[in-house]
């Protein structure tokens, strides 16, 4: 499968966002809910990706269900990724779990799970796979910032209709060997997003205009584009490869506005030299 892009990040009228993705030349992308499509827009969505010609492999909502008083809002948004994306016939819908600083790690997975099982029970019926990405320690109490608690997430869950979406650029940042995650999580990875990044130094880059974020361990982090960071996403492509990998690719870019078009055609190519 060719990579795509990760579309949402234009933040754009939907028209000019799949235009964008076909000047790339790319022909998948993932849309975000509720920046791109809604339950109630998704029809009109439909058309208009089906008039482009573009196939759209998740929709992605910025759920985190485990977050402190983020349940009622985090099922919301997950039920409308699955909703959105069965209108759009995109495979995935992908969200995050969330970070609780009070709230250990078991337990938190554990909730997570009977939380979302009405969600990922729909999920199923509507054919939809549910993926939680992995993150770095944003904040305190996120156990998919590092392999183990994924891989407890995923067997605690236990269910075909859910699944890893595999971002090895955050498990970079929270300091993860990234190839031994891989081998750890590769059974249950449905998804991937390759990006790149460099530690953030707030001299050399005070008028960085694009996102940064910050590992609380780890301090801040800024995004470039791909191969010119730390994240070594050439093993992990060649792993996917070397193991019959099928599912899709996306670049993110996290870069300035003014960048993103450079950004992902600069991704997209180095994802196409290596196969994908």
């Amino acid at each position: 499968m060719s990579a795509g892009v990760a579309a949402f990040e234009y933040e754009l009228p939907l028209a000019e966002t799949l235009a964008r993705v076909r000047r790339l030349g790319a022909t998948r992308c993932e849309l975000l809910v509720p920046g791109d499509v809604t339950p109630g827009s998704s029809a009109a969505a439909a058309e208009a990706v089906a008039a482009a010609g573009v196939q759209v492999t998740a929709v992605v909502s910025r759920s985190t269900p485990n977050a402190p008083g983020g349940e009622a809002e985090g099922l919301r948004l997950l039920e409308h990724s699955v909703d959105c994306a069965a209108a759009l016939g995109a495979p995935f819908a992908i969200g995050y779990f969330g970070a609780h600083p009070s709230r250990a790690p078991g337990e938190a997975i554990r909730r997570y799970a009977e939380l979302t099982r009405p969600c990922l029970a729909r999920a199923a019926e509507l054919g939809v796979t549910v993926l939680v990405e992995n993150h770095f320690s944003h904040a305190p109490g996120d156990p998919t910032s590092a392999p183990d608690g994924c891989a407890e997430l995923m067997g605690t869950v236990g269910l075909p209709s859910f699944g890893l979406n595999f971002d090895p650029c955050n498990f970079a940042i929270a300091g993860v060997d990234l190839m031994a995650a891989y081998v750890q999580l590769r059974d249950v990875i449905r998804n991937v997003h390759v990006k790149d990044t460099r530690s953030y130094d707030a001299r050399r880059d005070a008028g960085h205009q694009g996102l940064v974020v910050r590992d609380v361990r780890r301090g801040p982090f800024l995004f470039v584009p791909l191969g010119e960071g730390m994240s070594d996403n050439d093993a992990v492509l060649d792993a996917l490869a070397a193991d019959g990998y099928r599912g899709p690719i996306t670049v993110e870019a996290h870069t300035p506005p003014d960048t993103l078009d450079a950004a992902f055609a600069h991704g997209l190519r180095y994802c196409r030299e290596r196969g994908w």
